[in-house]
């Protein structure tokens, strides 16, 4: 059931009022109760004390020895002057509770029995019940050395009590008064602005049909003066919007036909995993199934345990380098970019990399000119590791590798030649995408995976880099070229 925004403030409003006076009355009945019981606690008080005094004055002026004789054998004037002292209904007990005296003036009047009450004042503690409009207070009675009694006094709460609901009636009156007048007022201010947001409501609903023009306008300066401009401004954009779409349709055909081609790459790039993936895992399972039949064999077991591992560790370069690729392609990867010496990140690879060159025999030159460059300095030991990489899984026995360094005006230019097996020229446009390899069987030869390649290219086009092919099927040189530093680059 749909409620209308009228309805819902004049509910709202009458609620928030009704919640205000049960609050207000609620706390101020409260107070009262509590400063009247307070009142009485304490004026019964002042009374107990006011009782011991006057029996022990009492007691001074006679010549009885024995103060519980006294207590005892004048208990009857002691009630009688107690309650006209007091002006309230008194009786005295004995130490075993039983009531030796009460007031002559109440002598006809029947006494509530509340023998718990007259037991817990025995035990030297001060009590009180209600029964009704009556409050019957019990307090011990003392000589000067220890209790020899009890008093009891009857105070009437009646006028409090009368008090207090004629407080809680008036609240209810004022208050109901207060919420009829309150309750018109504010309906009166606030259904002024509902008629202003309902003809709001008319200009979207208009604007929701292609009317631009029958809009209502709110001239006050506030809120809905201002929700009144928006509808305005929104409704002119709307118009522009509509506008611009109409001419971005051919172009979104376009990025259509862009998205779709992407698609068919992306299923080929899964295609590609699939199939790179499959291969070792398939030689690994064979080799462990080998070892199984044969775990006599221990030169079959250590040659299977060879193959497994060499496979497991191409497998394991594979998903590392998909997932570098994939974080450069796809998110924002973080670059870090940097001012660093080059010759020295070149000459600190090729360190590194010659150890793994000397067991194919390769040796490796370099002839590297000293120059500051502006990118990411681990992303450059990515790139200069995985092309010296393919120069030494990719050539010949004894063969050589030779980098050179060198400004080329505001590029630095990195050539990496090998004496390997080469690069056909129908292949040199193709090398840098995902999974690709010249010869499938001549690749897996040499434990290639098509990822290397396209990873560095990614790496070098995020910062301004290029990467490109020269040489013939005899050897194969790759020419990297990197930006140079300048004062102004990281401005």
């Amino acid at each position: 059931m749909k409620i209308s925004i009228k309805k819902r403030l004049t509910i709202f409003i009458l609620l928030l009022l009704l919640s205000n006076l049960l609050i207000i009355s609620f706390f101020v009945l409260k107070g009262i109760e509590r400063n009247q019981v307070k009142n009485y606690e304490q004026l019964l008080k002042d009374d107990s004390k006011t009782v011991n005094l006057f029996i022990r004055e009492k007691y001074a002026l006679s010549n009885v020895d024995s103060f519980e004789k006294f207590y005892i054998s004048n208990s009857r004037v002691l009630c009688v002057e107690l309650s006209r002292l007091l002006n309230l209904y008194t009786a005295l007990y004995d130490n075993k509770g039983n009531r030796i005296s009460i007031a002559a003036n109440y002598l006809d009047k029947e006494e509530t029995q509340l023998p718990e009450l007259v037991k817990t004042a025995l035990d030297n503690q001060i009590a009180y019940q209600q029964v009704g409009y009556l409050i019957y207070y019990v307090a011990p009675v003392y000589d000067f050395d220890k209790q020899i009694g009890v008093v009891m006094i009857e105070y009437d709460i009646k006028k409090d009590r009368i008090f207090f609901e004629e407080i809680r009636k008036l609240l209810i009156t004022v208050g109901l008064a207060s919420i009829i007048i309150t309750f018109f007022l504010s309906t009166f201010y606030l259904l002024h602005h509902v008629k202003k947001i309902l003809r709001l409501r008319k200009s979207v609903k208009a604007i929701e049909k292609g009317d631009y023009t029958s809009l209502f306008k709110v001239t006050s300066k506030d809120e809905l003066g201002e929700l009144s401009q928006g509808i305005e401004v929104m409704a002119n954009k709307i118009k522009r919007n509509i506008r611009d779409i109409e001419s971005e349709k051919n172009k979104l055909e376009d990025t259509l036909g862009k998205l779709q081609r992407l698609e068919m790459k992306q299923k080929e790039f899964i295609g590609n995993i699939t199939h790179e993936f499959k291969t070792p895992i398939t030689i690994i399972k064979a080799q462990l199934d080998l070892m199984t039949l044969y775990d006599d064999d221990q030169n079959m077991v250590k040659n299977s345990k060879e193959i497994a591992l060499k496979e497991l560790n191409r497998l394991n370069s594979m998903v590392e380098n998909i997932l570098y690729l994939s974080s450069v392609e796809q998110y924002d990867y973080k670059l870090k970019d940097e001012a660093f010496r080059i010759d020295i990140a070149i000459n600190e690879v090729l360190d590194k990399m010659k150890g793994k060159a000397s067991k194919f025999g390769i040796t490796i030159e370099s002839f590297v000119e000293e120059a500051i460059v502006w990118m990411d300095r681990d992303s450059v030991i990515q790139i200069l590791i995985n092309l010296i990489d393919n120069g030494i899984k990719y050539n010949v026995i004894n063969g050589k590798i030779i980098v050179s360094g060198y400004a080329d005006k505001s590029n630095y230019v990195i050539d990496i030649e090998d004496t390997g097996i080469g690069v056909p020229d129908e292949h040199k446009n193709s090398i840098f995408e995902p999974f690709y390899t010249i010869d499938k069987n001549r690749s897996k030869a040499f434990s290639g995976t098509g990822l290397g390649l396209a990873l560095v290219k990614k790496l070098l086009e995020k910062q301004n880099g290029f990467i490109s092919l020269v040489g013939s099927d005899k050897s194969t040189i790759f020419k990297v070229q990197i930006p140079i530093y300048q004062e102004d680059t990281n401005l």
